[in-house]
């Protein structure tokens, strides 16, 4: 009786054994079965990943800071005034996206001054009026341009660019000419041109601006114009 006993703890032991074993070899092949299924998912993720580096090296954003002298001028229809060159200056920083075809967008605080002569006063007059004020504006440049050296635009580019610019007067500096904010119009819209050379992180650009609005309120033509060169940092 014992011995019998002894076969049938042995045999069911071994049959416990027999079902633990399949069910690991069952369970095994599913899960190999589910990584099969999902080793195309990680691939696709790479080629996803590999195209967005490939679109991202294709273009190109750099930041700059900038400071420049611009020398302006009215084209004034005035039987009373005459205007000539006078010096100022302008400080800015932009964004900048694209190689070949870009475009950028900035803003610059710019203060154009301006030299109104009366041409009937004697230049020896002791009554002779000092013609000198200045606007200062804040511009927002939008800009589209070409880099002619794209392929090189890490160490060297030519570029040329147009720009609209619509600025906005903050205020007018003292003169003897009684001009003030309510003499002129608060904004205009500037047309401009130009052409840049990139060095490194270094750029230098030329150009020039016209304004479409007269600077002054009443009917006399006093459209402003710019003559700029820039020099600043990008990074």
């Amino acid at each position: 009786m014992r011995k019998n006993q002894n076969f049938f703890s042995l045999k069911s032991a071994t049959l416990i054994l027999v079902f633990l074993f399949l069910s690991n070899a069952f369970f095994a092949q599913t899960d190999s079965t589910q990584v099969v299924q999902t080793d195309p998912k990680p691939v696709e993720v790479q080629q996803e990943k590999e195209k967005k580096q490939k679109k991202d090296r294709k273009r190109k954003d750099e930041f700059k800071i900038f400071a420049g002298v611009n020398f302006d001028q009215l084209s004034i229809d005035s039987k009373r005034y005459e205007s000539t060159l006078a010096a100022g200056y302008l400080l800015g920083v932009s964004y900048k996206r694209g190689r070949f075809f870009y475009w950028e967008i900035g803003a610059r605080y710019n203060n154009p001054v301006y030299n109104l002569n009366d041409p009937t006063i004697p230049p020896d007059s002791s009554s002779l009026l000092d013609g000198v004020f200045s606007v200062r504006n804040m511009d927002v440049p939008i800009t589209f341009g070409i880099n002619f050296l794209s392929i090189t635009s890490r160490i060297v580019g030519l570029r040329v660019f147009v720009s609209a610019i619509p600025a906005f007067a903050l205020g007018v500096g003292g003169n003897d000419l009684g001009i003030s904010m309510d003499n002129i119009n608060t904004f205009n819209l500037y047309g401009q041109g130009g052409v840049g050379v990139d060095v490194a992180f270094i750029f230098l650009e030329a150009g020039f601006n016209y304004g479409f609005i007269d600077l002054f309120k009443n009917d006399i033509q006093s459209n402003p114009y710019q003559i700029f060169i820039n020099l600043g940092f990008r990074f």
